[in-house]
Formats: C-alpha cells, sequence, structure tokens
C-alpha cells in the first residue's frame, strides 16, 4: 500500500490487514497519530477487558504504509440499509 492510498481512509472506520493481524477500528494519521503512538499512522479500536468488563481503548503504531497489506472502508449506514433491503425482498411476496 502506498501513502497516498492510506490517506484517503485517514479517520475513517476501516478494517485492515497489518503485520498479520486483521483489525477493525479508525485510522488515525498526521499529527494526531504523531502524537499517540510516534507513527505516521495508527490503527485504533477498543476491546474488552475481561477481568474488568470495560472496553479499553488500544493503538497499534503503522510505521510504513507499505506495511499494510489490504484496507477497506467499513460503512456501518450502508451495511445496515442493505441488510434491511435484503430483507425486504426476502420477506415480499411474489406477484
Amino acid at each position: 500500500m502506498t501513502d497516498e492510498e492510506l490517506q484517503r481512509f485517514a479517520g475513517e472506520k476501516v478494517r485492515l490487514v497489518f503485520a498479520g493481524r486483521e483489525l477493525t477500528g479508525k485510522l488515525v494519521v498526521g499529527i494526531e497519530s504523531q502524537l499517540k503512538v510516534q507513527a505516521p499512522y495508527a490503527i485504533e479500536w477498543y476491546d474488552v477487558d475481561r477481568s474488568l468488563g470495560t472496553n479499553e481503548m488500544r493503538l497499534a503504531a503503522i510505521h510504513d504504509a507499505g506495511a499494510v497489506k489490504s484496507i477497506e472502508l467499513l460503512d456501518v449506514a450502508k451495511e445496515t440499509a442493505d441488510e434491511i433491503e435484503d430483507e425486504a425482498d426476502e420477506t415480499q411476496t411474489p406477484g
């Protein structure tokens, strides 16, 4: 992946494959990622701490855009709309 490709997803909820892991969260770039993890990019997600029963914010630094094997935008509103449309199609009576 190139810097230009990765920057198109800045601030968006994404699913990416990085360092052999698939992570889903917000892609953080620029000054925000520099301040948080001292890297040009980071992925921010929430993970459940089972011992405390709370959500904890996690950050993974991405030091090089080339380390990202794949990335896709997660459009929650579109996914929900598609699911509703599919369900409506399935429940309609033909004719």
